[in-house]
């Protein structure tokens, strides 16, 4: 057997062209690559800045209608609220009321499926961030209506999503702020060679840096390479290694990086394994959902911060099926429970592995909805309203400021799509201060953030 597998992989180049090509469907080379090229790019911050800190992006794919999870309940605000929505408004009396210490005039409450949002809510352990959107400047009405200064490609999944994951909607960059974080602050510690980005959803924009790329991994953990698993025949991996140790020693430099790459990935799965294999079975009960899972990895991974040598990270999370353009009221119903209970969850664990003032979650989507219906559901928005999960977050209040719901209001671009009145600069730039970016840094991470008034939001302490 040993001398067929050898006859059949004889050719060094072709072997080594067919193992990157099955590689890379291996989130391990990936992240291999990327933290070799990041290595050394530490800034000064992420080497002085003490303890540890991480960010947990939760992405909710297909545009999350948060009007619908953040509603007004005082009669005024609600009335509007109600006109607005049509068929899609929530039953006053089923909203869960909350008590911002911030205040407009108005009294709000939650969807009904959000009760573990309101208790972190009033627990001081989450906030809300009014009507984010992609903005390339301040836009009020009349600068929409005569094109100044509008992101391209507004109410397009695709665009927007970029948009959101790169905060700068006004240039094609293919680098994500998470990735730039990455760039500047890439520590020194985690000299293992694994990536400050760390991804349980695949290969991701928001952490793509010019020289940082996320290690992505699955709920279940590191993803071996196929048909070289422990369980395959010791032949097979034994030829493996040899065609490994030629190429490393060829005198093409290709090559060699294809190899050392593949070691590497090898090796860094190796650590990473090893480290989960030491993470606590945790008393907070983490949904079965698929997001509830993967912040349960994302809990494993920062209780294995130690072993790994990570004092920085941003993860990646998602959920899907926020485009709810028919039966949103019970789509809604089910994704703001699952939301609400997977953020519960992975909250309660920091704070058993006491870093919950350490981790901040929060949340990111394509764009919000219309406040108009098509029959049952909505269309694609602008601005929408945003959740800050964490020990490190000034909660129980609601930043920035609330949209008139009025359909053809001072608010309203049309359709019911609102014009967002903080801009993704903002929202990612207070995020990545708070992890260590220093005020300096800001301008290379946002060139353009000195367009609005205010740099850094405050909602985080």
């Amino acid at each position: 057997m040993k001398t067929s597998i050898l006859n059949t992989l004889a050719d060094r180049r072709n072997f080594l062209k067919w193992s990157c090509q099955t590689a890379l469907g291996s989130s391990s080379l990936l992240g291999a690559i990327g933290t070799l090229a990041s290595l050394g790019s530490a800034s000064v911050a992420a080497q002085t800045a003490p303890g540890y800190r991480a960010l947990v992006c939760v992405y909710l794919y297909g545009g999350n209608d948060a009007f619908n999870l953040l509603v007004p309940t005082d009669t005024a605000g609600y009335a509007k609220y109600q006109k607005a929505r049509v068929r899609l408004a929530i039953p006053q009396a089923d909203l869960l009321p909350i008590a911002s210490k911030t205040t407009d005039g108005h009294t709000y409450g939650l969807h009904s499926a959000a009760t573990e949002l309101q208790s972190l809510f009033a627990a001081g352990h989450a906030a809300f961030i009014a009507n984010v959107g992609t903005l390339i400047a301040p836009t009020s009405l009349a600068d929409y209506r005569a094109g100044n200064n509008l992101p391209p490609q507004l109410f397009s999944h695709y665009d927007q999503t970029n948009q959101w994951m790169t905060s700068r909607p006004e240039s094609s960059d293919q680098t994500g702020w998470g990735g730039r974080l990455a760039d500047l602050l890439q520590s020194p510690n985690q000299a293992n060679g694994l990536s400050m980005n760390i991804s349980i959803d695949g290969n991701n924009l928001f952490q793509t840096g010019n020289t940082t790329v996320p290690y992505a991994m699955n709920q279940s953990g590191v993803q071996d390479f196929d048909r070289l698993n422990s369980s395959d025949p010791a032949e097979r991996v034994a030829a493996f290694q040899a065609m490994l140790d030629q190429g490393g020693a060829s005198i093409n430099l290709l090559e060699r990086q294809q190899a050392a790459a593949i070691k590497q990935s090898r090796a860094l799965g190796d650590t990473v394994r090893g480290a989960l294999a030491t993470a606590p079975n945790f008393r907070a009960m983490f949904p079965a959902n698929d997001l509830g899972q993967q912040l349960k990895m994302v809990a494993n991974l920062i209780a294995s911060r130690s072993q790994l040598g990570a004092t920085r990270q941003v993860f990646f999370v998602s959920m899907g099926g926020f485009d709810t353009h028919e039966n949103q009221p019970a789509l809604q119903k089910k994704l703001f429970r699952n939301l609400s209970q997977a953020l519960n969850a992975f909250y309660n664990a920091t704070v058993e592995l006491g870093v919950a003032n350490s981790v901040t979650t929060f949340t990111e989507s394509d764009f919000g909805r219309t406040l108009t219906n098509n029959n049952n559901g909505t269309d694609h928005g602008w601005g929408s309203h945003h959740i800050v999960v964490g020990g490190g977050v000034a909660g129980q209040k609601i930043y920035g400021s609330m949209p008139d719901l009025t359909i053809g209001g001072a608010s309203d671009a049309g359709d019911g799509r609102i014009i967002p009145t903080t801009s993704t600069y903002q929202y990612a730039a207070t995020l990545g201060q708070w992890l260590g970016a220093s005020a300096s840094d800001m301008a290379t991470i946002f060139p353009n953030l000195s367009r609005f008034n205010q740099a850094n939001l405050g909602f985080m302490r």
